[in-house]
């Protein structure tokens, strides 16, 4: 049979096989001789050399793994093309001995500051958070073309700042670094440009103070240390919080955060998770503030269960009142409704009286996510399909969402009497709804044919204010409708991570 695919240009075989992940453009040399260099030449002429496949370095020895990166940079020298990107990420890599990484990040690094990258991507994997030399400040002292700069687990100790060599920076990300209070008030002052700063795990945080006119983007994931966060950025457009978000009046508050949020006109995207999310919280103390005060005016909302109540005392007085003026899409990342192994016994009512004290006039679209793989056991599934369901959730005034035409469930798993009267709860409330989602858990707990039936059966009886809403109920494969604009959840991303 012909090689038809060896007859192609030189030009578009090496178009084609510079969007492989490179281990199988590897694998491309065993199809014929002309194609042992292919490979080798498509790489050479590439403007991006991307190592972040993670099939790159799982399995390999570490210093095998270096020294195919080295290689690789070395090759592209020579060839001469120009380098706009390198990035590559190492995570998948085997614990084991990986002392020389330091050295190798190193050169790395400034072979493609020098060769004119503007964007540098670095994450080492874990083993080597305490091994790794810095990159040599010298190599950020003086101007370069970089306007992306990503590290993971990379000391920044021996960048002195200000950094001539940083100042063209739009976007900054660092991961599991050992970044200070100080050295970031100083590299936010350094970077002017900066569009998008994204803090991660960053353990030696501790007050975080951002203030700069051009920051658009803002993520602050996983530093557990931080107490105190000062945001001035009047052009802020997306914030992303995974973190203490609860603030207290209380000094016994030892995980509440302080926050002085400035003026944010132009901020549409918010999401706010506990780091616990929808865990375990002590309610036996004074009142909670949730950060939900700060971003009134976002359009797009993810918001953990520990953050729904606006103002909770612990005899359920007064309560704050917040409006959300703009808000179109809603998402709510629930913990298990059952009563059982809660620290309060108000903590499943905590739902409604977020709806009960929060204005939402031109709310579109709502999801609730339940949890997964929930830490309690499930209620009887034999609860009253209606009447009963809410009895007990009364208020002064009756709760209309009336512009809500969306609802989406996802993890239902149709067992817990508490998630029919949440659902039965929105659907009398929603006069203009035109459709409902039930999308069951999948995995180990998915429901059989014959369950999955009796969720249908039991959703098309529940009183709904919209004649014309339609109900249905899919598995997670068969779901083709809409998706909140946030699809990451972060809880479960750090969750994956420890356990690996």
């Amino acid at each position: 049979m012909a090689d038809r695919l060896s007859s192609l240009p030189d030009d578009l075989l090496h178009s084609i096989l510079r969007d492989l992940p490179l281990k199988y453009a590897v694998r491309t040399s065993a199809l014929s001789r002309r194609w042992v260099s292919q490979w080798l030449d498509a790489l050479a002429a590439s403007p991006v050399l991307d190592f972040t496949d993670r099939d790159f370095a799982r399995g390999q020895p570490p210093a095998r793994a270096a020294a195919t990166v080295g290689r690789c940079l070395r090759l592209h020298a020579e060839h001469g093309a120009p380098l706009d990107a390198f990035r590559v990420a190492l995570v998948a890599l085997p614990s084991g001995d990986g002392g020389t990484f330091g050295r190798d990040v190193v050169g790395w690094v400034a072979a493609a500051v020098a060769r004119g990258a503007r964007e540098l991507e670095v994450d080492l994997p874990p083993s080597q958070e305490r091994k790794n030399a810095a990159p040599h400040g010298d190599r950020f002292q003086i101007g370069n073309s970089l306007e992306r700069l990503a590290f993971g687990r990379l000391s920044l100790r021996a960048v002195p700042l200000p950094a001539a060599g940083l100042a063209g920076l739009r976007s900054l990300s660092l991961s599991h670094a050992d970044v200070t209070d100080e050295a970031l008030r100083v590299l936010l002052a350094n970077c002017r440009a900066l569009e998008s700063l994204s803090l991660r795990c960053c353990s030696l945080l501790t007050a975080v103070s951002v203030a700069s006119e051009r920051l658009r983007v803002l993520e602050l994931l996983g530093c557990r240390a931080v107490g105190e966060l000062r945001v001035a950025a009047p052009a802020l457009e997306s914030f992303t919080l995974y973190g203490n978000v609860i603030l207290s009046a209380a000094d016994w508050a030892e995980e509440a955060i302080a926050v002085d949020f400035g003026a944010t006109p132009a901020l549409r995207d918010v999401y706010l998770s506990h780091m616990d999310c929808c865990g375990y919280l002590d309610f036996n103390h004074d009142h909670y503030y949730p950060f939900v005060y700060y971003v009134p005016y976002a359009r797009i909302l993810t918001l953990c269960s520990i953050g729904l109540l606006p103002y909770v005392q612990v005899n359920m007085g007064n309560a704050s009142y917040i409006d959300m003026p703009n808000l179109q899409e809603l998402q709510l990342l629930m913990s298990s409704l059952d009563e059982e192994g809660d620290a309060d016994p108000r903590h499943p009512e905590r739902v409604y009286y977020f709806f009960h004290h929060t204005s939402f006039p031109v709310l579109k679209r709502l999801f609730i996510r339940f949890p997964s793989n929930p830490t309690n056991g499930s209620c009887s599934a034999t609860a009253p399909i209606d009447g009963e369901d809410d009895e007990d959730v009364e208020f002064g005034y009756k709760i209309v969402l009336g512009q809500l035409t969306f609802i989406k469930a996802v993890n239902f798993r149709g067992t817990s009497w508490r998630e029919w009267r949440l659902v039965g709860f929105l659907l009398k409330r929603a006069p203009v709804l035109e459709q409902l989602v039930l999308v069951t858990v999948g995995g180990d707990g998915a429901p059989g044919d014959e369950q999955l039936e009796v969720i249908q059966e039991r959703a098309l009886v529940l009183r709904k204010a919209s004649r014309d809403a339609r109900i249905s109920v899919c598995r997670p494969s068969e779901d083709d409708s809409p998706n909140h604009a946030h699809t990451r959840f972060f809880h479960e991303e750090f969750c994956c991570v420890h356990q690996e």
